[in-house]
């Protein structure tokens, strides 16, 4: 028999047991939901965390748009230079010359309509010439003498005199700010003073209907080239290629008419050593060298067929370089001119619906071409010696191991750009007349 204190301790121990166990499952659950109320604490304050640091970056953004114009000019405080113009100066006793830069600024007041009573109009434009070692320190002090800060970015043309063109090495001197600096464009349009001429005095020049000398020039070199007697613009960024590559080229001329025109024809010839002005291309001379190196001709072409005189216009073009002898001492090299025209006018009897007529107009106008081309390569390789035609550059890109014998010594030394042959031959076609042909 069992005492029956016995079975009353057993009870109590599971009631101790049970009340453990409540007890252990109470501190589990309790232990789990004070990690997930903690878990839920540190991800809110990571999402408030990141919400802060995103206020943080988006003010300092707005910030940082907020202060772009710490630095700013008022438009009506800038000095808007739209052309300059570069001139020898006095030679100082280390032999090197001084340079007169004039800057062509912009007066927005002179641009409007004369205002009603009969008042003067105000000029449009000023000149400001400053002399000076170099073209960095004339920029400095120009800055100085002017109300308003010089700004380049509407820069249009830059005329550079013969007499800077001629001295060696200068020429690309005073171009090197122009491509240096950041607020010059590179297509500012660069052109040679005519001989006798100072480049300054080219920026006082301006037709009744132009306000602005530097506007009408620029005007000037785009509707005018196309007369084949000019050459296309040459841009800053242009002239730096031809530079880095050493090649030499042509810059086109401007001159005085009178006080209120410019002529903008012929050519500067500028040798790839020391960036040189060797010569200046005649009416003729020019108009050959468009002929080989322009495709977009527009050209007129006076000839005459059986005393008959008549204008050929012509209206596209393109050339072609063969190499016939591969030895450098003896280069023979052959330009093949496809030309596309049309009868622009006729002087004469003549019936242009003849096919034999036509014929002959087209061998007139070929032989007319051939003429020109040959006088400029002439002047080329016997009068400069210098290949402003481009050859060299059709051997370099494509006879490239021919151009590695003779680079060295292509327009210089040796020569022999002087000794090569170089024959043209002109294919003409006509393909309109547009005439009436009611002659009897």
């Amino acid at each position: 028999m069992v005492p029956l204190f016995y079975f009353n301790n057993q009870k109590k121990q599971q009631e101790q047991d049970g009340f453990a166990v409540l007890y252990t499952f109470a501190r589990i659950k309790t232990g789990v939901q004070g990690k997930r109320i903690k878990m839920e604490t540190i991800l809110k304050g990571r999402k408030r965390l990141v919400k802060q640091l995103i206020a943080v970056i988006i003010c300092s953004i707005s910030l940082l748009f907020l202060s772009a114009c710490w630095d700013r000019i008022e438009i009506e405080d800038r000095g808007f230079v739209v052309g300059s113009a570069i001139d020898l100066g006095e030679k100082k006793d280390n032999n090197k010359y001084e340079i007169l830069f004039t800057n062509q600024f912009v007066i927005p007041a002179g641009l409007g309509t004369p205002l009603q009573g009969g008042g003067a109009q105000q000029e449009a434009y000023k000149n400001i010439t400053v002399t000076g070692g170099s073209v960095f320190e004339i920029f400095r002090e120009m800055a100085t003498l002017s109300s308003e800060t010089p700004f380049f970015s509407h820069m249009k043309v830059v005329i550079v005199s013969e007499e800077v063109a001629k001295e060696p090495e200068l020429l690309s001197k005073v171009m090197d700010v122009f491509i240096r600096d950041h607020e010059m464009r590179r297509g500012i349009k660069v052109a040679i003073a005519k001989e006798g001429l100072q480049a300054k005095d080219i920026l006082d020049v301006s037709p009744k209907d132009q306000k602005v000398p530097a506007l009408y020039i620029e005007s000037l070199m785009e509707s005018n080239y196309k007369n084949a007697k000019s050459l296309a613009p040459v841009p800053v960024g242009q002239l730096r290629e031809l530079m880095l590559d050493n090649r030499s080229y042509t810059l086109p001329e401007i001159e005085i008419m009178d006080d209120k025109a410019l002529k903008y024809k012929n050519a500067a010839v500028i040798r790839a050593q020391k960036n040189l002005m060797v010569g200046s291309l005649s009416d003729k001379e020019t108009m050959g060298l468009t002929l080989l190196t322009e495709d977009d001709q527009n050209a007129p072409i006076n000839v005459n067929v059986d005393g008959e005189a008549a204008v050929i216009e012509l209206t596209s073009g393109g050339n072609s370089y063969h190499l016939l002898n591969k030895n450098k001492d003896n280069l023979k090299v052959e330009i093949k001119l496809n030309l596309k025209a049309t009868v622009a006018e006729m002087h004469g009897y003549s019936k242009l619906t003849s096919e034999s007529f036509i014929k002959k107009l087209e061998h007139a106008t070929e032989n007319k071409i051939d003429e020109l081309t040959e006088g400029t390569i002439k002047v080329a390789q016997n009068d400069l010696q210098v290949d402003f035609i481009g050859l060299g550059d059709e051997l370099f890109h494509r006879h490239y191991d021919i151009w590695q014998q003779v680079k060295d010594d292509w327009d210089v030394g040796k020569n022999y750009f002087s000794k090569a042959e170089i024959d043209v031959k002109v294919d003409t076609t006509i393909k309109k007349t547009g005439a009436s042909d009611n002659f009897k």
